[in-house]
């Protein structure tokens, strides 16, 4: 006779929701971190996220300048959502959480902002594949430092607002 603490007949394949448990609220990220997750979840609701957040890069950088802004957090988002090792997790824009993948993007998207190439890379690495995490290290830096001009700017005219009320 034999026992087995597992099944070893099936296998089991990661929760679809595993990046999306809740692990801290908006409210509580430093800015540049809690508007990164802001700029992904806009990003990811579709067109009217995507043409409003054009909208506001092009009021602070200028069209040539915002085009190329634009275009390097949407071929970040596209690494991070298309080419992940599973699906990456959000929560709905208004929400006051914080989900884990947003939390590691965020995280990613800050230390390579710093500088901090080993940290983002880490980081990257819970989610997509070392070649593909290494690319989005690259790009995330750029991001970061561009997210960083946006939300002082915004946060000079009052556009930038700190945390959502709203709470699931």
């Amino acid at each position: 006779m034999s026992y087995s603490w597992f099944k070893s007949s099936e296998t089991t394949e990661a929760s679809p929701v595993r990046g999306a448990a809740a692990v801290g609220m908006l409210a509580d990220m430093p800015p540049l971190e809690r508007g990164v997750v802001q700029l992904l979840r806009q990003w990811c609701d579709g067109e009217a996220g995507r043409i409003a957040i054009a909208e506001d890069f092009t009021a602070i950088f200028g069209a040539e300048r915002a085009a190329h802004e634009v275009n390097a957090l949407a071929h970040l988002i596209t690494l991070m959502v298309q080419m992940g090792r599973r699906p990456m997790m959000r929560h709905h824009t208004q929400c006051a959480c914080l989900g884990g993948d947003e939390s590691a993007f965020a995280q990613m998207v800050a230390a390579a902002a710093a500088g901090d190439r080993d940290d983002a890379m880490a980081f990257a690495l819970t989610m997509l594949p070392p070649d593909v995490a290494y690319e989005a290290v690259q790009v995330a830096g750029h991001v970061g430092r561009t997210a960083l001009t946006l939300i002082h700017r915004l946060s000079a005219t009052g556009a930038f607002v700190a945390a959502s009320a709203i709470r699931h």
